[in-house]
């Protein structure tokens, strides 16, 4: 066998590996979908890796944040942090405490982007307002999702 058909033979086989490899590897994404204008954002996390949701309440006009936690492909909402005792009131917290726990789990989340531009998302230092995706008044969808590193490494390059 010829030199060069032997290394054509050996880089095929270390490409097959490989991406059998990243076939198989599996990763968890938070997936912000816009379901209006087709837009999505994927960003690989840890398996409970906590993120948060900020916004400015629609009645109140004051800030909310909620922290979320994964776990395979369901969301828990842990936390919320508000100030305002009328948005707290709104929830039906009885107590005015900063912060107050919870464990509801959720299989999606669902905004609508309105009229104030504090709407948005943090995954760890990274922070993405919801004008990156969409328009006012666009459905938006957050859900975690788990899929192969390949699939995953496709879909960043080919955006």
């Amino acid at each position: 066998m010829k030199p060069k058909t032997w290394s054509i033979l050996v880089l095929s086989g270390v490409l097959a590996i490989t991406a059998g490899v990243l076939f198989l590897k599996k990763i968890t994404v938070l997936q912000i979908e816009n379901r209006d204008h087709l837009r999505t954002i994927r960003i690989r996390i840890g398996l409970s890796e906590p993120f948060s949701v900020f916004y400015v309440h629609s009645i109140y006009k004051e800030p909310v944040t909620e922290e979320f936690r994964t776990k395979g492909d369901a969301i828990a909402l842990k936390r919320v942090r508000t100030k305002s005792p009328a948005v707290m009131e709104y929830y039906g917290f009885e107590d005015m405490k900063g912060f107050h726990p919870m464990n509801e789990w959720l299989g999606a989340i669902y905004f609508k982007w309105g009229i104030g531009d504090g709407q948005g998302l943090i995954v760890r230092d990274r922070k993405i307002y919801l004008s990156e995706i969409g328009e006012r008044g666009d459905r938006i969808q957050l859900r975690v999702e788990s899929m192969s590193l390949l699939n995953y490494l496709f879909s960043e390059i080919f955006k």
